[in-house]
C-alpha cells in the first residue's frame, strides 16, 4: 500500500508543479537580482522528468543594446524544490547569448534529454535561440549548453555549442537557406567516468528561386559529419567554430 501511494504522487507531482511553477518566476528573479527587471514571458521552467521532486527555470535578463546596435542576455539557471519553490542549485550566466544589430532573443528552452553522464550524474540542457536581420538577409543560431547539479550550485559541462546555425536569403516571396544542426548522442565511457558525446552534423542548403507564380526548390546536402567531445578537468571541450563565445 505504501509503494502504490508513494507511486500515485510521484506520478501526480509533475502535474501539480507544471501548473504553478510559473508562479515562482517572479519571485526567484526577485531572490538572485532584486535590482533587476525581466520579461517572464521569456522566462521558462519546467520539472525535471528524471526527478519530479525537482524543477529547472531558466531566467532571461537583456542588458543595454552596445554602441554598434548589438546586444547581449545574462541568464540564471536554477534548479528548485518543486513543491515549495525553494532554490536548491544555480548559476548566473553574464552575457550567456550575444547578438548583433537587428538581431534579438528569440526565447530559451529547457532540454530534459536522457544525459546520463555517469553512472550517478544526469545533465539536464538550456537552449537559448536568436535571430534576426533584414529580410534580405537573415540569420539565427541556438545554443545548447548542459549543466548538473555540484552541491549548491551548478555546474557547466557542455558551455554553448553552437547546435543549429542558419542564414537566409529572400527572393520575392522565397527564402533560401543554410542550416546546419549538430545532435548529441552518449558514446562510450572516458578515463574520468564520464560519457564522450557523439556530435552529428548535419549541413542543408535550400535554394528557392520565384518563376514567377511559385517558389522552385534546390536542395543540396553534404556528407553528416561526426565527431566526438570528450570530458577532461571537468567540462567537455568543444572545437572553437563550434562554440559561441561572449
Amino acid at each position: 500500500m505504501k509503494r502504490t501511494l508513494l507511486s500515485l504522487a510521484g506520478s501526480l507531482a509533475p502535474l501539480l508543479a507544471h501548473a504553478g511553477c510559473e508562479d515562482h518566476v517572479q519571485a526567484w528573479a526577485r531572490q538572485l537580482h532584486p535590482a533587476r527587471t525581466f520579461d517572464s514571458k521569456m522566462a521558462t521552467c519546467k520539472v525535471w522528468p528524471a526527478n519530479a521532486a525537482l524543477t529547472i527555470a531558466a531566467l532571461p535578463f537583456g542588458n543595454a543594446e552596445d554602441k554598434d546596435g548589438g546586444g547581449s542576455v545574462d541568464l540564471e539557471v536554477l534548479v528548485a524544490d518543486t513543491a515549495t519553490g525553494a532554490i536548491v542549485a544555480h548559476q548566473f550566466q553574464p552575457a550567456a547569448i550575444r547578438y548583433e544589430a537587428d538581431h534579438g532573443l528569440d526565447g530559451v528552452e529547457i532540454d530534459t534529454a536522457r544525459y546520463q553522464l555517469t553512472s550517478a550524474q544526469r545533465a539536464f540542457g538550456v537552449r537559448v535561440k536568436s535571430s534576426g536581420g533584414m529580410p534580405a538577409d537573415m540569420s539565427g543560431f541556438e545554443t545548447l549548453s548542459l549543466f548538473m547539479i555540484v552541491g549548491p550550485h551548478l555546474h557547466t559541462v557542455l558551455d554553448r555549442m553552437e547546435a543549429i546555425t542558419w542564414t537566409g536569403e529572400r527572393d520575392g516571396p522565397c527564402v533560401s537557406t543554410v542550416e546546419t544542426t549538430r545532435s548529441i548522442a552518449l558514446g562510450p565511457v572516458g578515463p574520468q567516468s564520464y560519457a564522450a558525446l557523439r556530435v552529428n552534423e548535419k549541413y542543408v542548403e535550400r535554394e528557392l528561386q520565384f518563376n514567377g507564380q511559385t517558389c522552385s526548390e534546390k536542395s543540396m546536402s553534404a556528407k553528416p559529419r561526426n565527431f566526438t567531445l570528450n570530458y577532461r578537468d571537468g567540462t567537455y571541450r568543444i572545437p572553437d567554430d563550434l562554440r559561441h563565445s561572449n
